[in-house]
């Protein structure tokens, strides 16, 4: 049976909480939400704005002191909010993401010519070439209900993010996952994670690229469970 932590699990840039649907199914006290914009009202522009409005989606909820996950652009900012509120959190879950998130020039030359063609050139660069036609359907979907202002914005997010200086600050426990095949935030990114963040733990999963956690949902939620499992008591 998965632990009863209270988990807050933040979708990556051009995501939605769907995409977190098969941790959703695995443990029963976390929430997916939404990031503003994605697609209801309008986005946020900066990781530190993003982090801020899930520390206060906490506060109103009373989910009282939780686990913040987080993928790709979600994994800055539970980062960032494991920065600014380490007091009022147990841990962060780290999935396909790095201290500092860049993004090539190229892909936002693409978004304003030819947002369906950004679109497919990004589901490239998220799956493994084995993934299902399935799962990286459930991403297209996500992605097509975002406008492309709100696209564009999450990941300028992303690209502007940098708290590779700051990671030895973080004292919450950690766990780091990435897809061996990711090709967005490869594994040099979970590894440099992994020795500058003190007494995390780093799983690299077979058989999947940026998206693991639907590409591979079992190890993945095995990863978080064993991970909630050893959380110090509140």
């Amino acid at each position: 049976m998965a632990p009863l932590v209270p988990m807050v699990l933040i979708h990556g840039g051009g995501g939605a909480g769907q995409l977190w649907q098969n941790q959703l199914l695995a443990f029963p006290h976390a929430i997916a939400p939404d990031l503003p914009g994605h697609p209801e009202g309008p986005g946020l522009s900066t990781v530190a704005d993003m982090a801020g409005w899930v520390l206060r989606l906490i506060d109103e909820r009373g989910i009282g002191p939780s686990v913040i996950g987080g993928h790709s652009l979600g994994g800055g900012v539970a980062l960032q909010a494991g920065l600014d509120a380490p007091e009022r959190l147990r841990g962060l879950i780290l999935v396909g993401t790095g201290s500092r998130l860049h993004v090539r020039p190229e892909f936002f030359e693409q978004l304003r010519g030819d947002f369906d063609a950004a679109i497919e050139e990004l589901l490239r660069w998220w799956f493994s070439p084995q993934a299902s036609t399935r799962v990286v359907d459930r991403a297209r979907h996500a992605l097509r209900a975002l406008s492309p202002a709100v696209i564009h914005d999450d990941f300028w997010a992303a690209d502007r993010f940098d708290v590779t200086d700051r990671l030895r600050e973080i004292r919450l426990p950690a766990l780091i996952v990435c897809g061996a095949e990711d090709r967005m935030t490869p594994t040099t990114y979970a590894e440099y994670l992994h020795r500058h963040v003190a007494g995390s733990r780093l799983v690299v999963i077979p058989g999947a690229g940026h998206m693991v956690m639907l590409e591979q949902p079992r190890a993945c939620n095995e990863a978080i469970a064993e991970f909630l499992e050893g959380l110090p008591r509140p």
